[in-house]
């Protein structure tokens, strides 16, 4: 019998296992980034959730007549929306500030709260013709 003396031909046991332990390590690192995206994307959707309530709150007011009685005097503090809200989990609080910045005009502010997760704040801001 004659022997092959220098040629080998395949992958030893070792590089075998050396190759499943990299290609392991890399899965996790996939699975890792995976669940960091997955987290993003709830955050992201809270988050265009609470702007998608605090423009239909805006809209709501603007809606209204300058004559209606939210803009004869000014709302003190913060008070919460009065209606209620669409989607659970959320606070939403309006204040109407009259003749702010001029005589004529009442400044919005509209705040709308995550209270589920992270507690994320979205704010709003316009100006309406009062009387």
């Amino acid at each position: 019998m004659r022997k092959i003396v220098g040629s080998s031909k395949g992958f030893t046991l070792i590089e075998v296992l050396v190759a499943i332990t990299i290609f392991a390590i890399g899965l996790l690192g996939l699975a890792g980034m995976q669940v960091t995206a997955i987290k993003g994307g709830s955050t992201a959707q809270r988050v265009t959730t609470a702007v998608a309530l605090a423009d239909g709150i805006v809209e709501n007011i603007q809606s209204r007549d300058a004559g209606d009685a939210m803009f004869d005097s000014a709302v003190s503090s913060a008070a919460e929306w009065p209606q209620a809200l669409a989607i659970g989990g959320y606070t939403a609080t309006y204040t109407v500030a009259v003749n702010t910045p001029v005589t004529g005009l009442a400044q919005i502010f509209v705040s709308v709260s995550d209270d589920t997760y992270g507690g994320r704040t979205v704010t709003r801001t316009t100006i309406k013709r009062a009387r």
